[in-house]
């Protein structure tokens, strides 16, 4: 698999949009034109080849090499593909994802999974705070620690946590369970370049919530 790779060698020093970094919006571009497209819809937007090195040709397999915590919006609406960050994220990441696969190896910034609609995203490292704020559907996993305020405003969806973090009170804790459905839930793992592909469990802490938003979505400690 040729991957499309993109390694930054301009370390920001300042939070710098990346919206349009998806395999969404890659799809169909030439070397030249990648290089070329805006890392977002702001008027004189830094350009891709402005920070990074491109490489490979498959955009449905993206990778991010030497990522840092100032990148933001890294898979925003993203449909399709597997994106791979080899590094730290900024804020936002994931937002309004609507399919595919996030995996971060490092650590993620405020806001994973804002208003997320489907897909997948794992985190190797830590989480900030609002993880999953908003989230409509989809699948988080965190390996690390979580900041504040986790699944606020959360109305559907399935977090996945190895800490329990310190919940708001309209999160409602379940007790303890033996899910039959997990081994197969983490069987899709298995295949992805995670720390959450070795991950063997037999009972989970669940948490139910945001209350305030219905309370039907669920937040699973392992």
């Amino acid at each position: 698999m040729n991957s499309l790779t993109l390694c930054l060698t301009k370390t920001p020093n300042f939070k710098l949009d990346c919206r349009n970094l998806t395999p969404d919006n890659l799809a169909g571009l030439s070397f030249d034109e990648i290089n070329n497209l805006a890392l977002n819809q702001q008027k004189n937007a830094p350009k891709i080849g402005e920070y990074f090195i491109v490489s490979g040709t498959d955009v449905d397999h993206l990778v991010l090499i030497n990522s840092h915590q100032n990148l933001d919006y890294l898979g925003y609406k993203m449909s399709i593909g597997l994106m791979i960050v080899k590094g730290d994220c900024g804020n936002f990441l994931g937002a309004q994802m609507q399919g595919g696969t996030i995996i971060c190896n490092g650590n993620a910034g405020d806001r994973v999974g804002d208003q997320m609609r489907r897909g997948l995203i794992l985190i190797d490292g830590d989480s900030s705070n609002y993880l999953a704020s908003r989230m409509v559907a989809g699948t988080i996993a965190v390996y690390g620690h979580t900041g504040l305020y986790a699944g606020f405003g959360m109305k559907r969806g399935t977090l996945l946590l190895r800490h329990q973090p310190t919940f708001i009170a309209t999160i409602q804790d379940c007790g303890q369970h033996t899910l039959p459905f997990m081994q197969i839930f983490l069987q899709s793992f298995r295949q992805l370049p995670s720390k959450f592909a070795n991950l063997k469990i037999t009972s989970v802490r669940k948490f139910s919530g945001d209350l305030s938003c219905n309370g039907q979505g669920e937040i699973l400690i392992c």
